[in-house]
């Protein structure tokens, strides 16, 4: 079972690099959800780190939800990735809309 679900994390891991799923927000958000379920599950998700901080950059209120919670869940385990974040989110927290602000 656990090694049918490192596939699928390998295989999540080829869709966010995919570029139509970045282009494709309902597809690039079933993806996340997806990472967002095994993570839940408690199934290893840690080695998308990178790929999740690339999904910040989006306009999509939901996917940065979830990508926040992601981060904030792998943050401790991975701190010298975490740092590759920090610009993104100083970005975010002068953003115009007040509900990406409060998330970042």
């Amino acid at each position: 079972f656990v090694d049918q679900k490192k596939g699928e994390v390998n295989e999540l891991k080829q869709l966010l690099k995919n570029i139509n799923v970045e282009r494709d927000m309902k597809r690039k958000r079933d993806v996340i959800k997806k990472v967002i379920a095994y993570m839940t599950l408690g199934i290893d998700v840690s080695r998308l780190f990178t790929d999740m901080i690339m999904a910040i950059e989006t306009k999509d209120v939901v996917i940065k939800k979830m990508v926040y919670l992601y981060l904030c869940t792998y943050a401790n385990s991975q701190p010298d990735l975490a740092i590759m974040c920090i610009n993104s989110l100083r970005r975010e927290c002068e953003n115009e809309d007040p509900t990406v602000r409060g998330l970042a």
